[in-house]
């Protein structure tokens, strides 16, 4: 019997122990559980912000953790402007757009060699140095006081302009009704202005449209309207340069939005191939007062195009946030005229890439380039029939035999590229890519 009793005594031990062996056991997994849970909870508090009431435990932590994490930032993006310089049009221009067959006007060849050029740019702007009153309103004329058939703007639309400037010296050539009509086909047109305006609230608001998302703003102004004036009733119509109003503009376009503004300036005396002191110091003025990029017109021939530092608008200890290089083009000449000499018929295409960091929207200057390009004025034949070439077309043509230009043409068009080019030492020289013969195969190339 003591024999057994003491087998038993060892067996009721060893269950003893396995039983507070396993009562440890479940004790530290449970504590692990819970420690487990409450640090997964705190991690997901502490790391990804708080759980919403009734969510738990590392499942819960990991999907509040997904909906939490910062997304990527977005890499930059970029978008690009055309400018050119006046759109004029004189008597022999409008007479070489008229078909007697049906009485109507087309002026669509005049752009036909320079159109696919125009449609790669995200924003197109011109400046148009004529009203489209219409016909009724004084009839179509040339200088001094210009009148234009209104299809000039639908035109000028499906050539690839998205913007023209109405301020200028030419703007109430037909008075205050014909600046109305003006902006009424133009609007018909879809084509966007500003510089003129029909009532005080359109005076009011500053033009903007949206270019790959980016806001842009336009602001437009003149010398002045050739000693025309207007009645007292409608002196908001014309907006005028004046240095205060311009730089309110500008910083109301940046409080309403606008993460790029353009000025564009009818500016500077007539046929001179430099900006004088007014023109260069209210460009530094405007620059430094939040204008990104200002384009000039009205000499009728091209002056320069240059980049502006921050250091020379705010001096070499400039913050942060003004340290953003800006652009000015003083003068682009003529986009097309009947004005007469190699000087008022060579100008240029100015592109201009802008880059929009992806992080915080905000604009930057990348670079700048130009196409020369040159208004023929009549056919081989003699007959007026004006037509902007891209100046590097046109001497292929020349060279290759193509016969597109009379005697007179083929005198001044070598000459020509060398006046444009040396009118911009301080851009790049852009080329138009190998095409097929046809003006649609062109294309942007460095």
């Amino acid at each position: 019997m003591t024999a057994e009793k003491n087998i038993a005594d060892k067996q009721k031990k060893r269950r003893q122990a396995l039983a507070l062996a396993a009562a440890f056991l479940c004790a530290a997994l449970l504590f692990y559980t819970a420690l487990g849970g409450a640090l997964s909870g705190s991690l997901g508090q502490t790391l990804e912000g708080p759980l919403p009431d009734g969510a738990q435990g590392p499942a819960a932590a990991r999907s509040m953790g997904k909906a939490l994490r910062p997304k990527p930032v977005p890499p930059d993006w970029e978008f690009t402007i055309i400018s050119t310089g006046d759109v004029m049009m004189h008597s022999p221009q409008t007479k070489a757009g008229y078909d007697p067959s049906d009485k109507s006007y087309d002026f669509a060849f005049m752009f036909e060699h320079v159109a696919p050029i125009l449609r790669e740019g995200d924003l197109v702007i011109g400046n148009l140095e004529t009203p489209l009153a219409g016909e009724a309103n004084g009839g179509y004329t040339g200088y001094p006081m210009f009148n234009a058939p209104e299809i000039l703007a639908r035109n000028l639309k499906d050539a690839g302009f998205t913007l023209v400037s109405t301020a200028n010296n030419h703007s109430l050539d037909r008075r205050y009704t014909g600046l109305c009509a003006t902006l009424d086909h133009l609007d018909e047109a879809g084509l966007l202005h500003t510089g003129t305006f029909r009532t005080p609230e359109e005076r009011g608001r500053i033009a903007k449209t949206k270019v790959k998302g980016v806001s842009v703003a336009f602001i437009a102004a003149t010398y002045g309207t050739n000693g025309l004036t207007l009645p007292a009733e409608h002196g908001y119509a014309v907006n005028y340069i004046d240095r205060d109003r311009l730089l309110d503009d500008i910083s109301r376009a940046r409080r309403e939005g606008a993460r790029y503004v353009i000025v564009m300036l009818h500016w500077g005396l007539e046929y001179q191939t430099k900006p004088n002191q007014e023109q260069t110091g209210l460009a530094l003025e405007l620059l430094k007062g939040g204008a990104d990029l200002i384009l000039g017109n009205h000499p009728h021939v091209l002056q320069k195009g240059e980049a502006v530092h921050p250091q020379e608008l705010f001096g070499e200890g400039a913050d942060a946030k003004d340290e953003k290089t800006r652009f000015v083009m003083y003068s682009q000449g003529n986009f097309i005229s009947n004005q007469e000499g190699m000087d008022r018929n060579v100008s240029i295409l100015l592109k201009l890439t802008i880059g929009v960091d992806g992080a915080t929207g905000e604009t930057y200057f990348k670079e700048a380039g130009y196409i020369p390009i040159y208004t023929q004025k009549r056919n081989p034949q003699g007959a007026s029939r004006h037509t902007v070439w891209p100046l590097e077309l046109a001497l292929a043509d020349l060279e290759g035999g193509g016969g597109a230009f009379g005697a007179g043409d083929r005198a001044i068009l070598p000459k020509a590229w060398d006046y444009a080019v040396k009118s911009q030492p301080d851009l790049d020289l852009l080329k138009v890519a190998e095409h097929s013969g046809s003006p649609e195969a062109s294309d942007w190339q460095d």
